[in-house]
């Protein structure tokens, strides 16, 4: 929890200042320096938002219009508010940006932002206070409980537990945990399934892979550079447990070293993120994002997930799947781990996904994070539940002092 409540404190200056503190990104290519890169096309991204968020061609341009001012007043409100709002999420239905706010002065500022204020008997504070509570009582881990964080349109918590997995100890911590919001008033949902999130490595071949010397398959996030000369790529953690472990790319050939002397790989509460440097001459690094049929798309820059907002997600299992952010800033417990400050997507993954790269909207896309961890359902499950998970892109950043790879859109 000690993330959450640094971010928290750092609002008023570190909000506003997230897109100028990130430079370029992108994934790395086995391609020879002299050979040009194919010419990002959004056309692959459109026909995937199509495909995954049922729009027509006109809804999807209306609803990216509406997203991008969105986007603009969430940085205008981050910008004119002294402290975190109890929440924000992008509304679909009349396409603008709603903020949850205690008071009429801050209900006044988020109207003079662009934003639609709603009224809430809880702030960040006390929703926070109730999550550390949950924390914990959560220690090491309960049977069946899954993950925990804040709902933010419900203006509370919300507890996610395998019913597959109950247990007595499952009962009696939902028990007091359904009393503790009782004594603070804060509304707390269970949500059952009969899916537990498992971080996504595997052994599947396709796509932008990478594959760490002696552990699974796993996929490229973004491009990055860092002082000096240094050039890499972001993945997730648990791809890059191992120090100092040779890095191969999707044609075999080797491209770098994963975990360079044992610092660089977090699968902690502080996150699920890692680090490979791109050391081999043959080897460069670009700002490009594996689209749709191949069409690569070139990331701008990075930008905060916001929930309800429109994204897609390409990883060397399933390729490119569109969905929306359904909630951020959570906990999860993969049975193996507890990791804090995640967001979620209903687009699908698959095994061998995990590193992968999460994008927004086709005009100018911004890394939104990397993958790490999904549910059952995969993405030939069409109409079922799913479930995708990802590490947000400017805390690791921030952690290692690096610049993602941009170009133009």
């Amino acid at each position: 929890m000690e993330r959450r409540f640094r971010k928290a404190a750092l609002w008023g200056a570190a909000a506003a200042t997230v897109v100028a503190a990130v430079g370029p990104f992108s994934p790395a290519h086995g391609v020879p320096r002299p050979d040009p890169s194919p010419k990002p096309s959004p056309r692959g991204m459109l026909d995937a938002m199509r495909r995954d968020l049922g729009l027509n061609a006109v809804q999807v341009r209306t609803r990216l219009a509406q997203e991008t001012d969105a986007h603009r007043a969430a940085a205008a409100v981050r910008r004119t508010l002294s402290s975190p709002p109890a929440g924000m999420w992008f509304d679909r239905t009349t396409g603008k940006l709603v903020v949850a706010v205690t008071g009429a002065a801050d209900a006044q500022r988020v109207r003079a932002a662009g934003a639609v204020p709603k009224t809430v008997p809880h702030g960040r504070a006390a929703l926070t206070a109730l999550m550390r509570q949950i924390t914990e009582r959560a220690g090491d881990g309960v049977p069946g409980v899954t993950g925990w964080g804040v709902d933010e349109r419900a203006n509370g918590v919300v507890v996610r537990m395998d019913r597959t997995r109950r247990t007595a100890r499952t009962a009696a911590f939902e028990q007091s945990v359904r009393a503790l919001g009782a004594r603070s008033k804060i509304p707390v949902t269970v949500e059952r399934s009969d899916q537990t999130p498992r971080q996504q490595g595997g052994t599947v071949v396709g796509g932008e892979r990478w594959m760490p010397g002696s552990e699974g398959i796993c996929s490229i996030g973004f491009s990055v550079t860092g002082p000096g000369s240094f050039q890499g790529f972001l993945t997730a953690g648990h791809c890059t447990l191992t120090p100092d472990q040779a890095a191969f790319g999707k044609d075999g050939s080797r491209m770098g070293t994963s975990n360079q002397g044992g610092e660089h790989s977090v699968n902690d509460r502080e996150g699920d993120f890692g680090l490979v440097e791109v050391d081999r001459p043959d080897w460069t690094v670009s700002a490009d994002v594996a689209g749709q049929g191949g069409t690569p798309v070139t990331v701008t820059g990075a930008q905060e997930g916001l929930v309800g907002m429109s994204m897609c997600h390409s990883g060397q299992s399933s390729g490119w799947h569109c969905g929306e952010i359904t909630r951020v800033d959570q906990t999860v417990d993969y049975g193996n781990t507890v990791i804090e400050g995640l967001s979620f997507t209903n687009a699908c993954s698959a095994p061998g996904d995990s590193g992968g790269s999460y994008v927004t909207q086709p005009s100018a896309p911004k890394a939104l994070g990397v993958h790490s961890g999904g549910g059952a359902a995969g993405c030939g499950n069409f109409g079922g539940a799913t479930l995708t998970i990802f590490q947000p892109v400017g805390e690791i950043l921030d952690r290692w002092n690096l610049r993602l790879k941009t170009g133009s859109p």
